[in-house]
């Protein structure tokens, strides 16, 4: 797989990995060999699968999913890369399993594609969306990117030239399956939705995971999956490793605003009205 030197509108570049006959890009350390089997992956009847771009909340919502089909919020620490569909070889991790991916249905096992087991969908507003994958870019290094977030946002974000391509893509992607397929088994959710009303989303979660928790355990399970919370709990191997929590950054809705110009903003809905036209998708920049 050829790495790529993506330049931004200052000549900084973005190191990604392109992949598969469509030229998909990734993450410069994707393992090759997981994804060129990714369609042979064995999925278990009682397999829960987490779709979502990146920085949509999935580590959220993943956290909130296992604990909840656990029936009980004292879980140990486990990182969602473990089981992240495109990094880890998932045979040896013990059922029930909630797996992730940033993946296109296209792109997965074939008994997901068949609908066989039920879909999680979260996604984000694309303004808190870009300054989130932007601090992910500059802060992890195997990126090599040093770039300003206003260089970063025209040339790279908003063209999706960045690891996974772009976020309008791939929204409208799983819209279009989500209408063409009524016999998909899906549960969709804005990372604004749960921001505003965690513990309502929550209960509509345990119901469609067919989860024994009762409300009060709903409830211990949404305190403890509160960002403080999950920094502190999991924010520690980041640490020891990067220097600060650089999964678990603020977690806010409306962060844009200390980003964008007003220029910048504007151009953004711009690009997402042409983009999202007609979408049932609407996303929410404040609470």
């Amino acid at each position: 797989m050829p790495l790529l030197q993506l330049p931004d509108a200052g000549g900084k570049t973005l190191l990604v990995v392109q992949y598969g006959d469509e030229g998909y890009l990734g993450p410069p350390d994707i393992p090759q060999e997981q994804l060129e089997d990714i369609h042979n992956i064995e999925i278990r009847d009682d397999d829960v699968i987490l779709c979502s771009y990146p920085k949509s909340g999935c580590h959220w919502l993943w956290e909130m999913t296992r604990m909840l089909r656990a029936g009980t919020a004292e879980v140990g620490v486990v990182e969602k890369e473990k089981y992240m569909m495109e990094y880890t070889p998932q045979k040896e991790l013990p059922s029930p399993r909630t797996l992730n991916t940033h993946l296109f249905l296209r792109q997965l096992p074939k008994k997901i594609q068949d609908g066989k087991v039920k879909l999680l969908f979260v996604y984000r507003n694309p303004k808190d969306v870009a300054v989130s994958f932007y601090n992910h870019h500059v802060k992890f290094p195997e990126y090599e990117y040093q770039g300003s977030f206003h260089d970063y946002l025209p040339a790279l974000f908003l063209k999706g030239k960045v690891d996974f391509g772009g976020i309008f893509e791939y929204t409208r992607d799983w819209e279009a399956v989500f209408d063409s397929r009524p016999d998909l088994d899906v549960f969709t959710v804005s990372y604004e939705q749960l921001q505003s009303d965690t513990f309502s989303k929550a209960k509509e979660l345990a119901k469609f995971l067919g989860s024994t928790a009762d409300d009060d355990t709903i409830l211990e399970i949404v305190n403890k999956c509160s960002f403080g919370s999950m920094r502190e709990r999991k924010g520690k191997e980041w640490i020891a490793q990067y220097g600060e929590a650089v999964m678990y950054r603020k977690g806010k809705v409306g962060d844009w605003k200390t980003w964008f110009t007003v220029a910048e903003s504007e151009m953004m809905d711009s690009i997402c009205e042409k983009e999202m036209k007609g979408s049932k998708f609407k996303f929410q920049y404040t609470l």
